[in-house]
Order: structure tokens, then sequence, then C-alpha cells
């Protein structure tokens, strides 16, 4: 049971799906909304999870664990060419029947937390949803469209908690946000495209990589990290924000770009052969789970 349960982990890469539902939080807090609410119960303060947060978490988890589920589904051919032993369906833990069904559930259960929400949220939710499926199904294969959608999941839970806040505005240091997760999860997509060149000629997929080279690939990884650096930059010199030379945001945001600094280094100075591309993928998560942790400081000191 408890190995089932792995697998399933695994397959809805749910931890990926808890950072999605942590980007929806964090776009509240950065927004000026309150995960906590005061409440009263028999005299006594107490702290409630506001239901804005609560369905707007489950809403981005499960949406996105059912995306990945339906991706695994499709993509079993060029995961097997590739040798991917870290998918279930590929090691034979799960049949594809089983991943299919998850997927809907998942999917499903994530469009009902929206439907809690504000209905400009609904609406959102249930686009993202039909764009996931289109996109594990088919679009993944033209050129530069799977860059940009999971580019985009990266960026649209900040707004998406921004609006749960308020429904009528984005705020300012959202949109910067939303901007470096944008470029920086593109730039770590097309990274990945050049590790699976073999996979993706199974399906034709139309990567960067494949199209024009791993050299061109590799210095638009370069431009978007460089890019996203160049971003970071501007909550500093916001002046009618708490963000306004504040050393909580300056610290952790340099830390971050030096980590984005560093995999452009290794990506200029080495060749495609000797980089180790699994090693860079996590180098880059974690400068920008450390971005994240800038924003949030923030917001809050």
């Amino acid at each position: 049971m408890i190995r089932k349960l792995k697998s399933i982990w695994e397959l809805t890469r749910f931890e990926h799906g808890l950072m999605y539902g942590l980007g929806v939080l964090i776009g509240i807090i950065v927004a000026g909304g309150r995960i906590l609410v005061p409440a009263a119960l028999d005299g006594l303060a107490l702290f409630a999870p506001a239901e804005g947060a609560i369905f707007g978490f489950l809403t981005a988890l499960f949406i996105q664990a059912g995306t990945f589920a339906l991706n695994d589904y499709c993509d079993l051919e060029s995961d097997s060419a590739n040798r991917r032993m870290d998918r279930p369906l590929v090691r034979g833990e799960l049949t594809r029947r089983e991943a299919l069904l998850i997927a809907l559930l998942a999917t499903a259960f994530g469009i009902y937390a929206a439907s809690f929400l504000h209905p400009l949220l609904f609406v959102l939710a249930l686009i993202s949803a039909v764009l996931g499926m289109l996109y594990d199904v088919k679009m993944k294969e033209f050129f530069g469209v799977s860059n940009v959608y999971i580019a985009l999941t990266m960026a649209i839970p900040f707004i998406f908690g921004g609006l749960i806040v308020d429904p009528t505005r984005i705020d300012r240091i959202l949109l910067v946000l939303a901007a470096m997760a944008f470029v920086a999860g593109f730039g770590r997509e097309v990274m990945k495209d050049i590790a699976d060149l073999r996979g993706d000629a199974l399906r034709d997929v139309k990567s960067i990589a494949r199209i024009y080279g791993v050299q061109s690939a590799s210095s638009v990884v370069i431009g978007s990290y460089s890019l996203a650096v160049a971003l970071s930059v501007i909550p500093i010199f916001s002046i009618a924000s708490s963000y306004y030379y504040n050393p909580a945001y300056l610290l952790p945001v340099l830390l971050a770009d030096l980590l984005l600094l560093h995999s452009c280094w290794v990506l200029w100075r080495r060749s495609a052969e000797t980089v180790d591309y699994s090693a860079l993928r996590k180098e880059t998560l974690l400068a920008i789970t450390l971005g994240l942790v800038a924003f949030v400081c923030g917001a809050v000191f």
C-alpha cells in the first residue's frame, strides 16, 4: 500500500503540486492578503486559515497533479526511450489506465475546489485545466509551446493568489514576481529539452534544442536566467512598497541571483556533453525557492 501511494505521489509529482499551491499562498501574501484571519470561539482569540487560501491552494495542487499524471500517461513511449526510471509507469508500478483515472479525478477535484472562489478565478482554473490537457495530448509537440506553457504554470499561481485578495487588480510587485517565475521557468524547460533530445525525437517534439541546436538552446537559457536576475532588482527600487531597500528581500534574492548566474556560467563555459543538466536543474530550483523566500520576507518584514 505504501509503495502504491509512493508511486501515485511520483506520478502526480505531488511535491511540485505543493509548490504550485504554495505559490498561490505567496501571491496572497505579496498582494497584502492574510493567510490567517482572527476568529472567536468560547471567548478566545484563535486563528483559522482563510477559506480563499485553502481553496486556492487545493485548486493549484490538484489541477497540476492531474496534469502531471496525464503527462506520464501520454509520454510513456518517450519516457521509456529516455529510460526515465523515476516514472512509475516506466517501472510498471502503475498501469496506464490507473494513471488516466488519477489524472481525471485530480483535475475534477481541483476544479471543484475553484468553484468556491470568485467566478473569475473559477474560469481561470477551468482554462488552466483545459490547457493542461491539451498540452499533454498534443500541444507540446509544437515549437516553443511546451516551454511557454510550463513557464506560464509557474507564473499563474502568484497571479491567482493575488486575485483571491482582490479580483479587480493585480499588485505591481506581484507582476514582477510572476514575470521572474515565467522567464526562469522558461529557461529551466529549455534546459530540460536539451537533456531530453532522444525522447523528444520519438514524439517529434519541436523544441529549440532540436530545431536550432544545443548551443542556441543554451544561449536562450542563459538569456532567460539573466533576465530573471535583472527583474529581481526592480522591487529594491520600488519606493511605495515594503521591498524598497529591504534587506529581508535583498539578502535571499542575492543568493538566488548568484545561483542563476552560476548556472549561466556553467552553460557558457562547458560543452553540452560535459554539462550535468540534472544538477543544474536542482540548482536553479533552489534559486527559485530562495527567490520566493525573498518575496515573502520582503512582504512580511
